[in-house]
Order: C-alpha cells, then structure tokens, then sequence
C-alpha cells in the first residue's frame, strides 16, 4: 500500500532529522487516516488515535491502540475495565518519528456499503465519550458536519482533558 510507504519514508525522514538535532530527540507523532475509492474504505494507523465504521447498527472499531496498555490488554495482563484509568494508558508503543526507527503502520481495506459512516477521532473523544453514546450520534446526525459538532461538545461537556479531533464522513 503507498500510504504503507508513505508513512515508512516519513518516520526515517523524522527520526534522521531528530538524530541532527538532539533537542528534537524523541519527538514523534501519531496518525489515523482513511480514503474511500470506489465502494472500498482505505485505512492506514498509527498510535491511539482511532478510526470506527457504523454499518447497520453496530460499531465496529477498526483499529487497535498502540499504546503499552493496549498491549497488555490485547495480552490478558489488564482487563479492559481495568486499561480505562490506568497510569500507563497514554504511553504509545508505536509513532512516526520517536526515540526508534521503525514504524508498524497498521493497514485495512474494506467494502463499502451504503449508508456505512465513518468516524476518524482522537483519544480526546474516546477518553470521554462512551462507545454507545458515539454510537447514539452517528446513528441519530443527518449530516456527518453536525455528528462531528456533537461530539467535540459532548467530550468538552464531559471535562475535555485533551484535544478532540472529530471527523465524520457518511457513504450512500
């Protein structure tokens, strides 16, 4: 996948630039994107970011933390109740960029069908915002603009302890 590549050539560009400057060491980001092409659903991750699909219903997360208690959850450590207020749950495990080279973009390619809607969000919403009451927006928002709206300002109702970044898009 070109964004695979993509997102490889960026964390070697990220993590050379960071070796040139020591003051720079250790800085990395995280990434969630998606595109539609025809009827198929593109989604490449990296980090705690997430990215959900409503179809018929249900949610279903597409992406998986990269976090260190993601990890331990995923290992049967933690128990998922248990991941929710953990000391431990913001440290990412997998950046573009960072202390070490290497990224694991994680990949996925899906049909499309209509009337499936699509979130792209940060941990800022997901830290606030309960799974069923995500669900609840997308299902009851006409337009993807006012399900977007809604959930910044239900996870900035709910105290908003970080960034919230919002992105809906609607497939007919």
């Amino acid at each position: 996948m070109e964004f695979q590549k993509a997102l490889k050539q960026a964390d070697d560009q990220l993590f050379r630039t960071t070796q040139e400057y020591p003051q720079l060491r250790g800085m990395g980001t995280t990434l969630t994107l998606a595109y539609a092409l025809s009827d198929e659903l593109y989604v490449a991750h990296v980090g705690d970011s997430r990215c959900y699909l409503l179809r018929k219903d249900l949610l279903y997360r597409l992406t998986r933390d990269h976090t260190l208690v993601g990890e331990m959850v995923r290992r049967g450590v933690l128990r998922p109740e248990e991941a929710v207020n953990h000391a431990f749950r913001h440290v990412i495990t997998n950046v573009i960029g960072g202390s070490d080279p290497g990224v694991q973009v994680e990949v996925h390619k899906l049909p499309l069908e209509s009337g499936d809607r699509v979130l792209l969000c940060s941990d800022g919403l997901t830290e606030m915002v309960p799974d069923e009451e995500i669900l609840g927006v997308l299902q009851s928002e006409t337009e993807p603009s006012g399900a977007s709206q809604r959930l910044v300002d239900r996870a900035n109702e709910l105290g908003g302890k970080d960034n919230v970044t919002v992105v809906v898009a609607y497939f007919d």
